[in-house]
């Protein structure tokens, strides 16, 4: 072989590969810093789980799944060949020695088939199936065909060389012809290649050899360099993505500090280093890991094959989004570089479309599906928060509900002082001081949809029948219960979020509230995960979770009553929260038949498209989400005659979708608290 053209190679591929690599992640380090080194035994754990294992990878799509983890296990095996075919260049004849040395020959020419059987699958798919998730991209066959070059070449090097070795000399006390014969007895594929040969001329022999070996370096050394270029990025960065990933959950919303933005808005000294923090504006308020994550991106797609915005034709998805934030950070590195940032312009309008930012129901599938861990809800808040916070500009739906949140303390602008009036039927007792609320069991956080909406004013009173059934002790604030502000913070509202929570903490704290249960899972969502952050420590409980508890612990009893019951997920109760399997087990037991499931079901549910204050939007672009959820269930194999839920939005939506269709007298849509209340048997 050729010494001084290998070490040629070397360095430049070398020098190209660092060349590109530091472009990126100089680019990704001067963007804001934030600390991710906590915690560094979970962090490890995730990167064995879902990177070395592809936990995640293998789930959902499996054949996919299967093909990916192939491919990258032999990534991680055939390193050590492309060791030996280095070093072969400055010693011709070198093999892995001894036993370990044949079972590796053995083992690599067994990756190397399951590889090309992988990437043929992958071309199968990009060019026959066409899975609606996979986009036509011309760099992924290029990616595909290089890998398959290099196992071909790979084959075909182990080929001419068995044969050309075969032909050249018998001699097999030579130390190195003893080491490739030993060689060719493991490495079954190249042998065959080599008996297949046989009939070539020693000089087509030489060519073929060195021709094969010098087309698979080129193209190994080819693919490094292209590596920190192209969107195969995430080959290198994948496992520190996954390690440097979030702790907290999906529904985490990034806290604004107010007082540190007022005292920054009132600087009377006219200091130019203080500047309000408020969301993102402009490429270089990412944090770090946001940069990371848009280069890593590995554009597999599946972020959206739950993704509601995606199945309905909307202008959103999380890979789209981190395309666009990509090839604008590297369009504007020159200014970030230099720190001249004060040109840049606002992302919002220019890379992101305002259509995008508003049409995310913040569900969380993105986030879930994804098999690397790639975080996109928090840089979509920051971006709603400038948007709404510092440029007011917002779909103007939301300027109403705004305005009746901020006055009512509801969406609908109904007066406060009503908000009990739904129970004023019933005997259902109001807070009255802290010494009654320490005798409670629970106090019953209603929340607005069940406090002013008629149809969920029916879900409420089923529940309450429930508490009297089971004897559980509990009462509701009335009046003094204000809104958790959950719709308006994911709607980028913080302040006036922050101003609604500050005003039910200090109620629930004045009478020393310690348990909760809840029927609304955006409630329920704010007050276990976010109130924390506002003084606001809580045991919270969503009403499934505690129905399940009252009928294992025989303290309500129930006749099956339905049949055809389909459970529609809400999103912020299953995906958010894990609260999967509770509502089920109660289904269970009021159906004469086994409940049915809509075919995207549990961490692959479809949003309702009420979330992230898409309840108060008009849907002006494709079609409507809770028609298209609606849809699924009427097309199913066996369609319902009841949906099911355990979120007042979701049954506002899934109630509409089916008038959509008109099936009103077919299909009717209840929570599981109203199906629960139907089925109890009531003690006389």
């Amino acid at each position: 072989m050729n010494p001084i053209l290998m070490t040629i190679i070397l360095i430049v591929s070398f020098s190209g590969f660092f060349f590109f690599l530091n472009r990126k992640l100089q680019l990704v380090f001067k963007l804001k810093p934030e600390l991710r080194w906590d915690r560094a035994g979970e962090r490890l754990k995730k990167v064995m789980t879902l990177g070395f294992f592809q936990n995640k990878m293998l789930t959902g799509d499996f054949k996919a799944g299967l093909m990916h983890a192939v491919i990258f296990y032999g990534f991680v095996t055939l390193l050590i060949r492309k060791i030996q075919l280095i070093i072969i260049a400055y010693s011709e004849d070198f093999v892995y020695p001894g036993t370990l040395g044949g079972v590796y020959a053995s083992f690599k020419d067994v990756i190397e088939a399951l590889v090309v059987l992988a990437v043929l699958f992958a071309f199968f798919r990009r060019l026959v199936l066409k899975p609606r998730r996979l986009e036509p991209n011309m760099e992924a066959l290029v990616i595909l065909g290089l890998i398959m070059g290099i196992m071909v070449t790979d084959f075909m090097y182990d080929g001419f060389k068995f044969a050309l070795k075969a032909a050249s000399t018998g001699d097999l006390a030579n130390q190195a012809l003893a080491g490739l014969v030993h060689e060719r007895e493991f490495a079954f594929i190249g042998s065959a290649i080599a008996d297949w040969l046989g009939g070539l001329s020693q000089a087509q022999l030489e060519i073929g050899y060195h021709g094969f070996y010098w087309v698979q370096i080129l193209l190994v050394f080819s693919f490094l360099v292209y590596l920190p270029i192209g969107e195969h990025f995430h080959i290198i960065t994948a496992l520190p993505s996954l390690f440097f990933s979030h702790r907290s959950p999906l529904n985490k919303v990034p806290k604004v500090d107010l007082e540190a933005l007022m005292e920054a808005m009132e600087d009377e000294d006219g200091d130019e280093d203080v500047e309000p923090e408020v969301g993102i504006q402009q490429a270089h308020q990412l944090l770090w890991k946001d940069g990371l994550d848009v280069f890593t991106c590995t554009e597999c797609g599946r972020c959206k094959d739950s993704c509601p915005t995606f199945l309905t034709d909307k202008p959103l998805s999380l890979k789209w989004m981190n395309d666009d934030l990509k090839h604008h950070l590297m369009d504007v590195r020159p200014a970030i570089m230099k720190g001249e940032t004060e040109e840049l312009p606002n992302l919002v309008g220019t890379v992101i479309k305002e259509d995008t930012l508003w049409a995310c129901t913040t569900c969380g599938y993105c986030e879930a599906a994804c098999p690397i861990e790639l975080e996109h809800l928090s840089k979509l808040y920051k971006m709603r928060q400038y948007q709404v916070m510092m440029e007011t500009e917002f779909p103007e739906e939301l300027q109403d509900a705004f305005s009746n949140y901020e006055s009512q303390s509801n969406p609908w602008g109904i007066n406060s002082a009503t908000r009990a009036d739904w129970a004023k039927d019933l005997d259902v007792p109001l807070v009255e001081d802290a010494e009654q609320v320490a005798e409670l069991d629970y106090l019953f956080y209603v929340g607005s949809a069940q406090s002013f909406d008629n149809r969920n004013q029916k879900v409420a009173k089923a529940f309450v029948k429930i508490l009297d059934e089971a004897g559980v002790t509990y009462a509701i604030l009335g009046a003094e219960e204000g809104s958790t502000g959950e719709c308006v913070r994911r709607a980028g509202n913080e302040m006036l979020f922050q101003e609604l929570a500050t005003t039910l903490v200090e109620t629930l704290n004045e009478y020393e509230v310690k348990k909760i249960v809840t029927c609304d899972p955006h409630a329920y969502n704010s007050l276990k995960n976010e109130y924390p952050e506002f003084e606001g420590n809580y045991e919270v409980i969503h009403h499934t979770e505690l129905i399940f508890q009252l009928l294992k612990e025989g303290r309500i009893k129930v006749d099956p009553q339905f049949e055809k019951v389909m459970y529609h997920e809400p999103c912020y109760l299953g995906r958010h929260n894990k609260v999967y399997d509770e509502p089920r087990s109660i289904l269970d037991q009021i159906t004469k038949d086994a409940p049915l499931e809509f075919q995207m079901n549990r961490e692959k549910a479809m949003c309702c498209g009420a979330g992230g204050g898409r309840m108060w939007m008009e849907e002006t672009i494709g079609s409507r989400i809770n028609v298209e959820r609606v849809r699924q269930a009427v097309e199913a194999p066996v369609a319902p005659k009841t949906i099911a839920t355990a979120c007042p939005y979701c049954t506002v939506m899934m109630t509409d979708g089916v008038a959509h269709f008109n099936k009103e007298e077919e299909i009717v849509t209840k929570d599981i608290a109203e199906l629960v209340a139907e089925s109890m048997a009531v003690s006389v």
